[in-house]
């Protein structure tokens, strides 16, 4: 089908490296899709109001302007090294996707134990008139291989209750991948592309 004017997407891309840095594994694929935080997040243009769940299951709703003691602060996806609550994230679930999913359905935290990796920030990497990309790095320095099944990236977003700023974590989309092994001392590379018309 022929995508309609407006319609945003994206592509993953998947970059596996061996300690020495030499890419054993390397591919591309089509988003799987936004989770419905996403879609809510588009009733913010016209509702003036985002209500969403955040990654603990907890409905948590933003305003544009003030609202009684509630308002609009601060959000971002780009996340500093070691910080495991936003930004790109990684899993080891293969569960399917849904729309209704708010976190990853089993996150690997940030650590050098096992089952973990070291994350690195997320940055961005590329931006043109219809598309922007992110890229974070995981390096596995956990002693033995560990193998990815799910990624997402998910936004930091901040607001001002009663005098306090308070923290949100809100999933926008999760992808299932082909299960991919990071070796012990080896590096992990995710992008995530989002695109108009893709």
């Amino acid at each position: 089908m022929k995508p309609v004017s407006g319609n945003i997407g994206g592509e993953i891309e998947i970059i596996v490296q061996d300690k020495h840095g030499k890419t054993i594994k390397h591919f591309k694929k089509p988003m799987d899709s936004f989770v419905n935080n996403m879609l809510k997040l588009m009733t913010l243009f016209d509702a003036g109001a985002w209500n969403v769940i955040d990654t603990s299951g907890n409905t948590v709703g933003f305003t544009l302007k003030k609202a009684t003691d509630l308002y609009w602060y601060d959000a971002s996806i780009l996340a500093p090294s070691e910080e495991d609550n936003y930004g790109i994230l990684v899993g080891s679930s293969d569960a399917a996707f849904d729309v209704s999913q708010y976190n990853l359905q089993s996150k690997i935290p940030n650590g050098t134990g096992t089952g973990q990796l070291q994350y690195g920030e997320t940055s961005e990497v590329g931006e043109g008139s219809d598309y922007k990309t992110w890229q974070r790095a995981f390096d596995n320095l956990s002693g033995a291989d560990v193998t990815v099944k799910e990624i997402g990236i998910a936004a930091k977003v901040v607001r001002e209750e009663s005098g306090i700023l308070q923290t949100y974590y809100v999933l926008l989309a999760r992808d299932v991948i082909t299960s991919t092994t990071v070796p012990n001392g080896g590096r992990l590379i995710v992008k995530y592309t989002f695109k108009i018309n893709p």
